[in-house]
């Protein structure tokens, strides 16, 4: 592989690696955002499915024993599992798991959970459980674009992303490696840092006394367009790497090349 195979293949990775990025995170929003577009209440299923419930309670019980529910459908069943403390507010809580029935119609249902002995004046809030005739009607319903669109989660989605994104980057990181080696080799190096001084910069790249650099070489500095910008004075060299001294008065940039004289 040559210098200009290892730059076409590293900037096409990284184009690969922003892709998969800019992919995840709108997967991410999309999923979040499901959470404002739709009330919690809402629970959306088809005939013969179960589905986890989790809800408020209007006053207090020791057990799921102690819990009931009402619905205007026999074909809504309701298995209590546990009574927890809620994640944000820390109030009670029940988790249990919603069966519906087989053959129960499209349309909406109301389904209210509360403890069978209760004082508290608060109604207890309804689910408003909506029963979609087919899988399609369902998928279609969802105010999330991802699964609306493909039928799968966003959440998923954005996972599924996270092994290009790792792929794409390591692949980014060795053929950097492999691009410095092959312009080290011909006496070539990207600036990695600059930093600003009075009547000119510091700067350093990755030439060293392995490449015959050492303090008070002359090396060239060219733009991205490939013309000279500059020289600079190496003040101090370690096998590998280089600080040198420019005196110009144009802006020197990281990603210069410095070649030596």
């Amino acid at each position: 592989m040559d210098l200009e195979q290892a730059t076409r293949w590293r900037d096409l990775g990284s184009k690969i690696g922003a892709a998969f990025c800019v992919i995840a995170l709108l997967a991410l929003v999309d999923g979040l955002l499901v959470h404002f577009r739709e009330p919690a209440n809402v629970v959306k299923v088809l005939a013969g499915e179960n589905v986890d419930l989790n809800g408020e309670l209007t006053d207090e019980a020791d057990s799921v024993k102690d819990l009931t529910f009402v619905s205007n459908s026999d074909q809504l069943k309701v298995a209590f599992e546990a009574i927890h403390k809620g994640y944000f507010l820390g109030g009670d809580m029940w988790r249990g798991r919603l069966t519906v029935g087989p053959q129960i119609a499209a349309g909406e249902y109301s389904l209210t959970v509360l403890p069978k002995r209760t004082v508290s004046p608060r109604k207890a809030p309804a689910f408003r459980i909506i029963v979609f005739p087919d899988a399609l009607s369902l998928q279609k319903s969802s105010t999330s674009q991802i699964r609306r669109l493909f039928g799968i989660s966003a959440f998923k989605v954005a996972a599924g992303c996270l092994p290009g994104i790792l792929l794409a980057f390591g692949a980014v990181f060795l053929l950097s490696g492999k691009r410095e080696r092959l312009m080290a080799a011909s006496g070539k190096a990207e600036i990695y840092r600059v930093t600003r001084a009075d009547g000119g910069a510091e700067i350093r790249f990755a030439l060293g006394t392995v490449q015959g650099i050492s303090p008070e070489a002359r090396v060239s500095i060219y733009n991205a367009a490939g013309q000279q910008v500059g020289t600079a004075t190496v003040e101090d060299s370690s096998p590998t790497d280089s600080v040198a001294r420019v005196t110009t008065d144009q802006e020197i940039k990281v990603g210069y090349l410095v070649t030596r004289q």
